[in-house]
């Protein structure tokens, strides 16, 4: 529970038959406020319960909660009365009592409620106190303080008074006008007075109490234009919801709740310190909240302002700063109807109010609050008053969890309580006790009785509030399941919302999901109980293929629902997924078969888009350089025609030499034409196979990238439906109920007790067990459960199927099994003379000891419940187990010990059949420990101890070699390990970077890491790796 109320219990209570028509809160209780920084721890425990009780008519009274005890009481004449909570502030060794008079004998209607008492006197603790009292009189009788009273009158009507330690030189005043004022504390002087609903530079500043009657007529009309202050509290800065970057620690925050004229509160933060002599605002915030708002608490740490409003809401605001300007705001975060709170008009009076000397209704004044809140932290609230619900008044004290508003505790106090005739006051002690105080008008007489209510509140959670919500629903005067309401349904799911989105849409959305949910169950169940009333029928289903028949087709139906879920949950096709899963296993066959041709044959590949255009290249290349031969033979070919012919201008006498000339020239032109020509053909070759070439690998990139995305594609999606295609087929959902009925339909039994053997639906039990969709302990099996009922039947096949898939199964029900098969075997080995039948009968369905046997040791146990069944065992069924336990341990040792096959011996089945090793022993164990006196009583099973005793001690003879031989290879790495740890441990992290390392010795750097690796150990032992190879 996240809250635990204790039952509140009496502390005080009084009676005044003078003070019903003052219409005042006749007791109001408060906290003794104690300078923490002066006193000492032991003193703070004892102080942490300091009452002071401000009571009507009689005088003000110290209680110590702890002993419930008045150890203090300062007496006030019979007709006067208090407005609002007594204040002590304890400084070192003085006591400080201040009280705000509302009405006197001797008090003028002008000067009600700006009158103040002060009693000061020498303080002691209270341990001190009541020992005293303890000793000097009697039980019952109260220490009376012979401290001499003073009063003091101010200007303006106190609404409340304040102490705080961190001004214990002086007090605050909360005025009903609006305004506050620091007094010091020996109420002679005002230092500061600030009207809340002026413009900031409106404050007064006096030097003494005294002032003019001009002065007042001027100020107090203004002043009550502005607004009535309705609620006051103070608090300080450090632990608060303030940040210390806003305002310093160990500041003095007053808060006021302010009542406009414009039916608007306005709630403003004002601090003062001892440095600054003054009232500073921080900031105010306007409420749009109908007048009459009642019950204001804040929470302190996390800055929660919550109130009732008229019409019965609790509204809670959650204040911020924030951190760039520091701007005071609120935000509205919670708004919870309780029609039971809300005010209810008082009946009309004889006569009319505005006449003199009217007589008044014998009713309590409607401004005198009905319900009132304190807050208890981590989000909770208290609210204590009258609640009206079922047409019938209770005065309630209920804890609520204002975080996702949820009512988690509630007291009713027994009595007989109106609206009109009934008051209260709440408090919060700092040991965790809430202070109730009733005040109950009868006729004329006004009754009030004080109550402690010790509470212990963890954190609130989100199941807790959960846990908390049926209940809270009547309460708020929805009846019935709040699922089914709208109003509150829509208030929880905004609860429920984080901060910042749409509640409503999110709401609809829940709603609607609820109502999918609703009608999905509602088909399931449908369907479930048509098939259960056909199963449990034995006119519908008399036979078992008729049974099997109805039952197997549910549980087809149930399967697709759930394949279907399935693939709407991945959002895949079925018939994709069934296509993907027959491609890969069509694929797999034609892998298979072309593994198998690929050693006959060549595998042919495509060639590649690369090779093809490279080919291409080659080919155009030689036509190129085809082309361009061609093109310097037919220059030459007319180079020689021109020079055989001799057309020359030449004359005939110079024909020779320029004929020579010619030809030389001719042929050192054509040289280097040659040269030029074959250039150009070679670089225009060149340049055209580099672009032909980068064109076809760029067209060939390209294909690829293609070809690979959507090979990527096609992949993701294959893989996709491979995924959800692979798993296997989803199990039906069946309800306990079902799988119940079914159960005892097929476990039926007729009327002498013995099993119906002939309805036995042994397809519908193999599929329940294979698939675990019930365990032994099904109360449809009966009380023995279903491995018996197996064994009843000899269906030995479903018995060792359910050993291996139950794991409930009792160690007791193993051994009676195990018993059962054993002697079963002895019978058929004993009856070879029978018929050979009958014979062959019991051989298939009888298992062997040894296979049976070894299902047991492998099924799922306790070692301590099996220590108990094995004592059942006698003699004889121990040596049939033990001979097999010795064969089991003999194979063990033939094939190589403990790592033959390289199989680990704590596996509990090998490949074979074999168990493992650490089962034989750990069963050998077993039956040595509890029949160790019949074992030695038994001399026939002596040679098989000996020889399982034998085998075992060879086994760790064996391992003890092993040890002996690696211990001299591994044993100065051992050493060096232990010294490893050893030095870890002493050295200290952060000085590995300076401790010198044993490297040293040898030359090598402390800063080299790759010498420290080598040389690491003291006796230069170099790191290497030690392998073991199976041979």
């Amino acid at each position: 529970m996240p809250v635990s109320v204790n039952d509140p219990f009496l502390l005080a209570s009084f009676s005044s038959t003078t003070h019903h028509q003052q219409q005042q809160q006749a007791v109001s209780c408060s906290p003794e406020e104690r300078d923490t920084r002066l006193a000492s721890h032991n003193q703070d425990d004892e102080d942490a319960g300091l009452l002071v009780v401000a009571v009507q008519g009689e005088g003000v009274q110290l209680y110590n909660t702890a002993d419930q005890k008045c150890i203090l009481s300062y007496s006030t004449p019979p007709g006067y009365s208090f407005a609002g909570s007594a204040q002590t502030s304890h400084k070192s060794t003085m006591r400080h009592v201040y009280a705000v008079v509302a009405k006197g004998t001797d008090i003028t209607a002008k000067d009600e409620g700006k009158t103040v008492w002060m009693w000061k006197e020498e303080s002691t603790t209270p341990s001190t106190v009541a020992a005293t009292a303890d000793s000097d009189m009697a039980v019952d009788t109260v220490k009376s303080s012979s401290a001499r009273k003073a009063v003091f009158k101010f200007d303006h009507k106190i609404h409340q008074l304040f102490v705080s330690a961190l001004l214990p030189n002086h007090i605050i005043l909360a005025n009903v006008d609006a305004s506050i004022s620091l007094v010091t504390g020996d109420l002679k002087r005002v230092i500061n007075t600030k009207e809340l609903l002026a413009t900031p530079t409106t404050a007064t500043t006096t030097t003494s109490t005294k002032t003019s009657k001009k002065d007042k007529k001027d100020t107090t009309p203004a002043q009550d234009k502005t607004g009535n202050m309705v609620w006051a509290s103070s608090f300080n800065t450090t632990g608060s919801w303030i940040s210390t970057s806003a305002l310093a620690r160990q500041t003095l925050v007053i808060m006021t709740v302010v009542e406009s004229s414009n039916n608007k509160l306005t709630v403003t933060l004002s601090y003062v310190n001892e440095e600054h002599r003054g009232f500073s605002t921080f900031g105010s915030v306007e409420l749009e909240v109908a007048a009459g708002a009642s019950g204001f608490a804040l929470d302190v740490n996390a800055g929660q302002f919550s109130f009732l409003t008229t019409d019965g809401h609790l509204k809670v605001y959650n204040f911020e700063v924030s951190i760039r300007d520091y701007v005071l705001s609120a935000r509205e975060t919670l708004t919870l109807p309780l029609p039971g709170y809300a005010a209810k008009a008082a009946p009309a009076p004889a006569a009319k109010a505005g006449k003199k000397g009217s007589k008044a209704a014998t009713v309590m004044d409607s401004k005198v609050q009905r319900a009132d809140a304190v807050a208890l932290g981590d989000n909770y609230l208290a609210i204590a008053g009258i609640h009206q619900g079922n047409d019938k008044a209770e005065h309630t004290l209920t804890i609520w969890d204002i975080q996702y508003g949820t009512l988690q505790a509630k007291y009713v106090t027994p009595g007989n309580f109106t609206a009109q005739n009934t008051t209260c006051q709440l408090a919060l002690l700092p040991d965790s006790t809430l202070v109730m105080t009733i005040s109950t008008l009868l006729n004329t007489v006004i009754k009030s009785d004080i109550y402690l209510c010790p509470f212990y509140a963890e954190p609130m959670s989100l199941l807790g509030a959960m846990g908390k919500m049926r209940d809270t629903a009547p309460f708020l005067g929805q009846q019935g399941s709040i699922l089914a309401q709208d109003a509150y349904s829509s208030t929880t799911t905004s609860l429920l919302t984080p901060s910042g989105l749409a509640s409503t849409l999110k709401g609809k959305d829940l709603l609607n999901a609820e109502a999918d949910l609703d009608k999905q169950m509602n088909a399931a169940q449908s369907a479930e109980k048509n098939a259960l009333a056909s199963l449990a029928s034995e006119s519908s289903t008399s036979t078992v293929q008729d049974f099997e028949q109805v039952f197997f087709k549910h549980i087809e139906h149930q399967s697709t629902d759930a394949l279907s879920d399935r693939m709407a949950y991945h959002n895949v096709d079925a018939d994709k997924v069934k296509a993907a899963v027959q491609a890969e296993k069509e694929w797999k066959a034609n892998h298979a078969k072309a593994s198998q041709a690929a050693t006959s044959q060549d595998m042919e590949v495509d060639a590649e888009p690369v090779v093809k255009a490279t080919s291409e290249a080659k080919k155009h290349k030689k036509s190129a350089k085809a082309a361009a031969k061609e093109v310097k033979d037919s220059k030459k070919e007319h180079t020689e025609v021109e020079a055989g012919d001799g057309s020359s201008s030449e004359s005939s006498s110079d024909e020779d030499e320029d004929e020579e000339e010619v030809i030389v020239l001719s042929s050192d032109e054509e040289g280097h034409e040659e040269a030029d020509v074959e250039e150009d053909d070679e670089y225009e070759v060149d340049e055209y196979e580099e672009r032909t070439k980068r064109e076809a690998n760029l067209k060939a990139i390209e294909t690829w990238r293609r070809i690979e995305a959507a090979a990527v594609t096609k992949y993701k999606g294959d893989r996709r439906l491979l995924r959800v295609g692979r798993k296997h087929a989803p199990l039906p959902e069946l309800s306990h109920h079902f799988l119940t009925t079914v159960v005892g339909r097929c476990f039926a039994r007729l009327p002498n007790g013995q099993p119906d053997m002939s309805f036995w639906p042994v397809k519908v039990v193999e599929y329940l067990i294979k698939n675990q969709l019930v365990g032994n302990s099904n109360p449809g099996a009966g009380e023995g459960g279903i491995a018996l009922g197996l064994m009843e039947r000899e269906q030995w096949a479903l018995l060792e199927l359910a050993l291996q898939k139950m794991y409930d199964i009792p160690e007791m029900d193993m051994v009676v099994m195990m018993k059962q098969v054993i002697g079963l075997n002895k019978q058929s080995s004993g009856s070879t003379t029978k018929s050979a039948a009958s014979a062959t009968k019991t051989s298939t369905t009888v298992p062997n000891v040894a296979s049976f046997l070894n299902t047991i040791m492998v099924a799922p146990r306790n070692d301590i419940f099996m220590q108990q069944a094995i004592k059942r065992f006698t003699v004889e069924e121990l040596a049939i187990i033990l001979e097999i336990l010795r064969d089991w341990i003999l194979v063990w040792e033939q094939r190589g010990g403990i790592g033959h096959q390289n199989q680990r011996p704590d596996k509990k089945q090998l490949p074979g059949g074999l168990p493992g090793y650490g089962l034989l022993i750990d069963m050998t164990t077993l039956i040595m420990d509890v029949h160790f006196p019949s074992l030695i009583l038994s001399p026939h099973l002596h040679p098989v101890l000996k020889t399982i005793h034998e085998a075992i001690q060879r086994e760790a003879q064996s391992s003890d070699q092993l040890e002996q031989g690696l211990r001299g290879a591994l044993g100065l790495f051992d050493r060096k390990h232990i010294e490893t740890l050893s030095r870890k441990k002493d050295t200290p992290a952060h000085a590995d970077a300076t401790t010198p390392s044993p490297s040293h010795a040898g030359g090598a750097s402390n800063n080299d890491k790759r010498r420290r690796r080598k040389l690491v150990s003291g006796e230069g032992i170099l790191d290497y790796a030690v392998e073991i190879i199976h041979l």
